[in-house]
């Protein structure tokens, strides 16, 4: 599998991908190698990246002046058509249109529309979270969010975005965040679209989402539902999986196979390489469910499974039934390698032997030096994986034959022919002895 760089570097990097988790043969990726032009391996390590869900958040509440019942129809066109009044560090204070007036807390028992004076972000938001007082179950609210710099020419954020809030005896399904499409406009303006209760005491907060630097996105795999997974069977409140290639999953999507289905679940993983009772690990646990509300479809988000060895098979087990089997795929992050440029490129990247194993080059010494040259935050460029070929084939991945061991085999001659000797001596003793009880028997007695 060759690695691709383009230019002259001393050290370059490159980000594994789906097809080498399918080469590997180890449980710890150790059976990678990155070779020169002149078939010479090259120092080498793995180095941990940063998880896309490692994400930096500035978030904080936000006021919601909620518009007039009676501006309803006015404000939901292009033009809001309102008086504005500010306090002194230019916050929205007051809002009137031309028939009335009202605050955000006279109006909010009939409101169904809201401003929201974002002049407190200044690198601008990405989400939102609602929150109310009541009612505290029950709730499958539509929301569509709008942005605005003069309240007159208005930017789709979120066209549906759906907030859920059902409690069943002690399980309770919760989801109050609001995804949009990122944005430094001043003004939100968030529209109840559904006819549900109002939302009394409505609150929110508005946030930005920050990537941390050198994170990558997740690839995903569907895993296969299987009938028996070792020691255990399949049935309507257990199933099983098996993960191929085995991955260090941090993230299970499940989704049910049912409209209006939701069940508490335990999720339990095996790694690559482990078999019996005791190697399932307990992951993660939670509610899921898929609810089909006025044509929309309400998944649970994403579990969190941390990080861990490469999964090779999992099992869900449910508190209730659950027909057909949920669907589930995992997420994980790929693993990088960083690699000095010693030698002629091109650079490949061999994968997958029964034998051979990475040795832990000292390579951070030398990324050392190269920062203190170009700067402390100074990355090696990246390289691009080229597609896969095989080099030594089969014989790579089958384990060599054990040499034969002449001690152990001269020591069980030894042994043999000792046992031999034994048995021969035992059986002349024996032989020799009732030779003599017949010869004394037919002797005549001494007169």
């Amino acid at each position: 599998m060759p690695s691709l760089t383009s230019g002259e570097s001393a050290a370059w990097q490159v980000d594994l991908d789906f097809s080498v988790y399918a080469g590997s043969i180890d449980p710890d990726l150790r059976d990678l190698a990155v070779f020169n032009a002149d078939g010479q391996p090259v120092p080498m390590r793995m180095v941990a990246v940063a998880a896309p869900a490692s994400l930096l958040e500035e978030q904080a509440g936000v006021a919601l002046l909620a518009l007039p019942a009676d501006g309803d129809e006015r404000a939901r066109g292009d033009n809001l058509r309102l008086l504005v009044e500010r306090d002194a560090e230019g916050r929205l204070r007051r809002l009137e249109t031309q028939s009335s007036a009202h605050t955000g807390a006279d109006a909010e028992p009939t409101a169904r529309m809201w401003l929201l004076d974002l002049a407190g972000f200044k690198r601008g938001i990405d989400h939102l979270a609602l929150d109310w007082d009541a009612p505290r179950d029950g709730v499958i609210a539509h929301f569509e969010v709008s942005a605005s710099n003069d309240l007159q020419r208005w930017e789709m954020l979120n066209a549906d975005a759906t907030v859920v809030l059902l409690a069943q005896d002690a399980t309770r399904i919760e989801r109050r965040d609001i995804d949009l499409a990122a944005t430094t406009l001043r003004y939100l303006r968030l529209r109840r679209t559904d006819a549900g209760a109002p939302l009394t005491g409505l609150r929110a907060e508005a946030g930005k989402t920050r990537r941390v630097a050198g994170a990558t996105p997740l690839q995903w795999v569907e895993a296969a539902a299987v009938a028996e997974s070792g020691e255990f069977r399949a049935s309507s409140t257990r199933h099983l999986y098996a993960v191929h290639p085995a991955v260090p999953a941090s993230h299970i999507k499940l989704n049910l196979g049912s409209d209006n289905a939701l069940a508490e679940v335990e999720i339990f993983s095996q790694a690559s390489g482990q078999a019996g009772p005791a190697r399932w690990i307990r992951r993660a646990s939670g509610v899921a469910f898929r609810l089909v509300e006025g044509g929309d479809v309400i998944d649970n988000d994403a579990f969190l499974l941390g990080q861990g060895p490469r999964i090779a098979a999992l099992r869900i087990d449910s508190a209730t039934p659950l027909l057909p089997s949920p669907r589930v795929v995992v997420g994980f992050q790929p693993a990088r390698v960083v690699f000095l440029a010693e030698g002629k490129p091109p650079y490949s990247l061999a994968v997958g032997s029964a034998t051979a194993r990475y040795p832990d080059y000292p390579i951070d010494a030398a990324l050392a030096t190269l920062r203190a040259r170009f700067g402390r935050d100074w990355q090696p460029p990246a390289a691009e994986l080229g597609d896969s070929r095989a080099q030594s084939g089969d014989a790579a991945l089958r384990a060599p034959e054990a040499p034969f061991d002449w001690k152990r085999g001269l020591l069980w001659v030894v042994l043999i022919g000792a046992a031999v000797v034994v048995a021969s001596i035992a059986i002349s003793l024996l032989r020799h002895g009732g030779e003599r009880g017949h010869v004394d028997r037919e002797k005549p007695p001494e007169e």
